[in-house]
Parts: C-alpha cells; structure tokens; sequence
C-alpha cells in the first residue's frame, strides 16, 4: 500500500496539458489542482492517457509480467543467474521479499488505485454538472468503459500469480483484496482477501458494465490496438470465462467476434483477423488486426533496459533467455518445417524467439492479446462443453496452426479422444505463445504440474505440482507489512 499513496498523492496533482494520444503518452506540462484535473475535455483524456500508462508500468503489462509467466515453465533457460532479471522466478524460489513478487504487486495496485481515483473524480465532476457542453454523454461513456476494462485486467494478471486457480475448490481460495474506492491516504490500508470467486465476479462486472459504454472503433490502427474498444472488452471476456471453466460463455463471448467460418474475423467493430504472415506480426507497426490489445512503446517511451521484452528475448541481450530444446518443450514439438521454429534465430549455438528484436530502442510493442488466443479459446470450449470434438472446433485450431505449418492441418480422425484434442491444443497454444506470458497461465488455469527443466550451469528445477505451496507466488512483504488483515500464501 506504500506504493499505492505515493501514486494517489501524484494523481492529485496530475500533470496534464500536451498528450499524444496516439501513443498514449502524456507530456507533463502544467500541474494541476485535484479541484481542476477534470475541467476540461482535454485535461480528461490526459488522465485516460494515464491510465494505460500505469498499466503498461515496466514491472507489470510494459514487459516483466509476460516474461515471469513464461520464465516459470520449461521453455526458457537463463544466459545468466542474475536476480534482478529473473532468475528467482526462473528456478522457483522466490520469497514475499523478492524484487519481482513486490514490484509486480506494487505496479498492478498502483494501476488499479489510479483507476479508482479516475472514475470518482469523473464521477464527480459530470454529476455537478462541470462538464456539461464538454465532453459528450458518449465520450463520458467511453473513458468510464475504458477505466473498469483497464482494472479488470489488472486483477485477472494479479490472479494468475497471487491466487490459485479458479479450478481449485470452485473459486474458493484466497484470492486478492479488492480495491474498490479511490485510496488518498493510509486509512483504507486493512482489507482483507476476497475469495478468487469474488475477484473473478467484479472482474466480469466491470467488463460487463465496460461493454456496455464502450466505442465501436476508433479512428486510426493504432488506437484500435492500444486502447480499449467493445471487441476489446469482448475477446477479454473469453479468456476470464476460459479460466473459469465457463465454456459455454467462452462459446457465447466468441461468437460476438468470430464469424461460422473461415475466414475468421469480427462481423462488426474492429474487424479482427488473423494475420497471414506469422512473422509480420512482429514487424512495426505493430497495428495488424490480429493484434488486440497491446502496450505501446517508442524509443522515447518504453519499459527500457532489464525491463522491456527485448531485454528477455532478444539473442543479443546479455541476460536474455534462450529455447530450452529438451524433449516435451515447446521448441521440441514444432515441426522442422513451422514457420514458428524456422523463423527463430540461432545465436551461440542456442535458439532464441525473433517475436521482440528491438533491443536498440526497446520499442517492440508488448502483446496482452491477439485474436489467434480468441480463436483457440472458442475451439477448446466448443470441445469442452459439447464433450466431443466437433469439425468446428478443428477448422478454428486449424485456422491459426496451418498459418504456421501447412501441411499440419488435423481433421477429426486426428483425435481419437476428446483427450488427445486437449493435450494437443495446449501444444499448440504453447508453440503459437512463445514468451507471450500464456503458457504459466494456460497450466494453472487446468491445475497441470509446472514441468521439471534442466538449465545445465544454470541449474535444474524440480516440477511443480499444484499441491506445492510453490505453485503461486507468495504476497508481497510490503502488502503484508501495511495490510494488517491481509494473510499470505
């Protein structure tokens, strides 16, 4: 909560003024009164700006989130044992003091607090009328929209490290205090847990409630990929009902954006659509309409050095992570031929992803979600609600793996079992998200062991299974410390 006061007190006194909003960076200029931040249309959208800029902080969505989630499970190994780089979470000993488990903790409330503050003051400000001939009913819709989208996903990305899985006792677990209200001072700092159910449930109201407010589009690319939109709030939904076990939601959601056949795409809105070429998804602009949602960066704006993806991935990075290519790993079950292996490059006699290779500018834009996710989503729930592989469900696998590796396509002989289309498509799902930040989550959301990995000089890590008490990430120490009714993991 420390954290959290020393962004409250800098909201109020928000810095507005100049703002490039295709960038979503605002440029400090004037400093404000906590009494005025809200008196003009552009003073408002400056703080919109703001918004996404805690949540793209360099120790959440900017970058470190993506690789801890990845770091965790065996497709990476260390070029170095250094901590403030992950090794801690790389070889599973992290502690409620370690840098990433506190800083990570820190950076999501800090967001989730700036949300809080945001929706009150607009709240207040357009009740007593301050903004009338302003901004429109519409535009205060929008930014209220886009507010509730950004906390909701603050707490999902929270969950996914801090809690166990929906899975596990129906959502009965601990899961994260929920931070509701605006916080100015320590008074608020007790709060207890609520349960994961609990989380999960304002987490789709404010999704729910968001995708009601929310733009159709907006007027440039970049926009629709770096600020949230209905299809946006939508294609999130489908990944929090898939977490859930909520098939048939995940099933209902997707339809909204994905048409009954090839070639997939959104029938209104933002018309998603997979990008033909996979390696041209990670070319700039970074604006494909494959691409979702994503954290902008420029050589000017960026998570920077030990914090952008780049600094993880990229084989020139002296304390990057390279391909584990032991049998069982990600790197080992592509085809010689996937466009996803032969794309990749070869450095020192290791194998490296190419997704994020701006190590000079750091200015690779950080996925949170690509429309590839929304169709492998809708074809793993069209299995598991029905119970049986159905030609839909192929098609849609087929659609984002063939991309890749033509001559893999799968048709319905290729599953003699609804087990072997679920082993399968989580394969797929960790080939197609190399160092996206899905492969921790996609294992904890089904409760499977977090595979042992054998780093050489790096050391080996014993596998994980859901009963360890390692499984999750402790709370933080600083939570601990300021939250006298918060309990640990």
């Amino acid at each position: 909560m420390k954290n959290i006061l020393k962004i409250a007190a800098a909201f109020i006194l928000l810095l507005t003024a100049g703002c490039h909003k295709e960038y979503l960076d605002p440029v400090p200029q004037t400093s404000l009164s906590s009494l005025t931040v809200f008196d003009t249309k552009d003073r408002v959208e400056a703080q919109v700006n703001g918004l996404y800029d805690g949540l793209k902080a360099a120790q959440f969505l900017g970058g470190r989130y993506f690789v801890y989630n990845d770091i965790r499970c065996e497709n990476f190994i260390p070029k170095s044992s250094n901590l403030v780089t992950g090794y801690s979470t790389w070889n599973n000993s992290v502690i409620t003091s370690t840098n990433e488990v506190q800083n990570c903790w820190a950076a999501g409330y800090n967001a989730i607090n700036t949300v809080n503050i945001f929706i009150e003051g607009l709240d207040e400000s357009w009740n007593a009328g301050k903004l009338t001939g302003k901004i429109t009913d519409a535009e205060y819709n929008q930014y209220i929209s886009e507010a509730l989208s950004i906390r909701a996903i603050c707490y999902f990305n929270l969950l996914q490290l801090y809690a166990k899985p929906y899975s596990m006792n129906a959502g009965a677990n601990p899961g994260l205090p929920l931070r509701l209200k605006a916080e100015k001072s320590s008074e608020n700092n007790d709060l207890a847990r609520s349960s994961v159910a609990e989380v999960y449930a304002q987490i789709l109201a404010d999704l729910n409630s968001a995708e009601g407010k929310a733009i159709a589009n907006y007027a440039t690319s970049v926009l629709n990929v770096t600020r949230v939109h209905k299809n946006t709030i939508i294609a999130l939904k489908t990944r929090v009902y898939l977490h859930m076990g909520n098939w048939a939601s995940v099933v209902s959601e997707s339809a909204k954006i994905v048409t009954a056949t090839a070639p997939y795409t959104a029938p209104s809105g933002v018309a998603f659509l997979l990008n033909p070429s996979y390696t041209n998804i990670w070319v700039a602009p970074y604006t494909s309409r494959e691409s979702i949602f994503s954290m902008p960066a420029t050589s000017t704006d960026n998570a920077g050095s030990q914090n952008s993806l780049p600094s993880y991935y990229f084989s020139g990075a002296t304390e990057s992570y390279y391909l584990n290519t032991a049998a069982g790993t990600a790197y080992a079950t592509m085809n010689a031929a996937d466009v996803r292996k032969t794309s990749l490059t070869l450095a020192s006699g290791n194998y490296f992803i190419s997704k994020f290779t701006d190590y000079t500018n750091h200015a690779n834009y950080a996925p949170v979600m690509r429309y590839a996710e929304v169709l492998l989503n809708r074809s793993e729930a069209l299995v598991r609600q029905g119970g049986s592989v159905t030609q839909e469900a192929v098609d849609l696998l087929n659609a984002v793996r063939t991309r890749s590796f033509a001559a893999g396509a799968y048709n319905l002989a290729s599953f003699p079992t609804v087990n072997d289309f679920y082993t399968l498509m989580i394969e797929e799902r960790a080939m197609e998200f190399l160092g996206e930040g899905i492969r921790n989550m996609d294992l904890m959301r089904l409760g499977l062991t977090i595979p042992a990995k054998n780093g050489g000089s790096m050391g080996s890590v014993a596998a994980i299974p859901p009963t360890s008490t390692g499984y999750i990430w402790p709370i933080s120490a600083q939570e601990l410390t300021f939250n006298k009714l918060m309990v640990g993991n």
